[in-house]
């Protein structure tokens, strides 16, 4: 693969000046949303580049990062390969820990996979075009999903646009979110690459993604029981937890229990731990930047607490140990704590 690594957005961005026309506040909000997203959680994009003139056969690639930490791309011929801060690229199962330094010619390539990947999230561009007039950034569409979430699509074009092909923005929200509540989800547009030739970017972004685990007693109570797990430690304290906080001390708060309000549960759920419980995506009640994680319930203890809040719940802290420094989950064990002897009993 030949992609040019010097890039820069189409039609985005500084320098060029905004009509007069105005553009739509709300894409600007989720932008920011995205980012402080990403760069607090485990990133992921499947993209794919291409030339306009087919000269190039497509290139593709799944790419996943801890911002500060660790990088990693799967290529879709084969081949896993890691790069840790500040480090080299080498061929690895285990996110960089073991492995063999790539050869040049695949470092060259991962490369230009890795300097694509934030080209949608920088805030600076690039207009060759100054006879279309100022950027003007639009809603095209809004529509729900098949699964009914709602899919936001934004373009940034031109006061004066010709055919040309924008880049366009779109953004997911879980049907049961606030409205500002979404996060950027796909983008497509053509990106500048260094010998000034547009390619075609197209990317899916995500976070937090689920993985394989295998988790024994995370939340082993009998399906009729009022108890929810009488071998769970005591809180480590009343405090309320956020999820950026959980995440941020993960480490320190591995395997114990804090408390965490919960605004509302959203999407559908899935069975992260193979055990029956249900995971859902969760929004606390802090109204930060990024108030989003994993929580995983029982049956029993989601029909106790319904999806919408606030409430307040205790959770296990489970990280995921099969990569390293991978995203926790919430494990709900109840929202009740009685502590007799030193043991504490959760019940619902």
């Amino acid at each position: 693969m030949k992609f040019p690594i010097a890039v820069s957005v189409l039609l985005f961005g500084a320098p060029f000046a905004f009509s007069q026309e105005q553009s739509d506040a709300r894409f600007e909000k989720l932008m920011e949303q995205s980012r402080q997203a990403f760069k607090n959680n485990h990133m992921v994009v499947d993209l794919r580049l291409s030339t306009f003139d087919d000269s190039i056969p497509p290139a593709e690639c799944h790419y996943d990062r801890y911002s500060g930490k660790v990088e990693r791309i799967k290529l879709a011929k084969g081949g896993t390969f890691a790069r840790k801060q500040g480090g080299k690229w080498v061929e690895s199962e285990d996110w960089g820990e073991t492995g063999k330094p790539a050869k040049r010619d695949t470092v060259n390539m991962l490369n230009v996979f890795a300097s694509y990947v934030d080209i949608p999230l920088k805030d600076k561009g690039e207009s060759r075009d100054k006879s279309q007039g100022g950027t003007v950034v639009r809603l095209k569409d809004q529509h729900p999903t098949e699964e009914g979430d709602e899919e936001l699509v934004f373009e940034v074009g031109r006061e004066h646009q010709s055919n040309a092909n924008y880049p366009t923005y779109t953004f997911l929200r879980y049907k049961n979110a606030q409205p500002d509540d979404a996060v950027l989800y796909k983008f497509s547009g053509p990106i500048y690459s260094g010998n000034g030739k547009p390619v075609q970017f197209d990317a899916r972004y995500g976070y937090l993604v689920a993985v394989k685990m295998n988790v024994a007693d995370a939340t082993g109570a009998p399906e009729n029981s009022n108890t929810q797990s009488e071998n769970a430690p005591a809180p480590v304290s009343e405090k309320i937890y956020t999820f950026q906080e959980i995440e941020k001390q993960k480490t320190k708060l591995k395997d114990k229990v804090v408390k965490i309000e919960i605004s509302t549960l959203l999407g559908e759920p899935s069975d992260l731990l193979g055990n029956g419980t249900l995971r859902f995506i969760a929004k606390d009640t802090s109204n930060s930047a990024t108030p989003y994680g994993q929580i995983v319930f029982t049956k029993e203890g989601l029909e106790k607490v319904g999806r919408d809040g606030p409430f307040t719940v205790y959770v296990r802290v489970h990280v995921f140990t099969e990569q390293k420094s991978a995203a926790a989950a919430s494990i709900a064990v109840g929202t009740k704590v009685s502590i007799e002897n030193g043991k504490a009993t959760y019940s619902w």
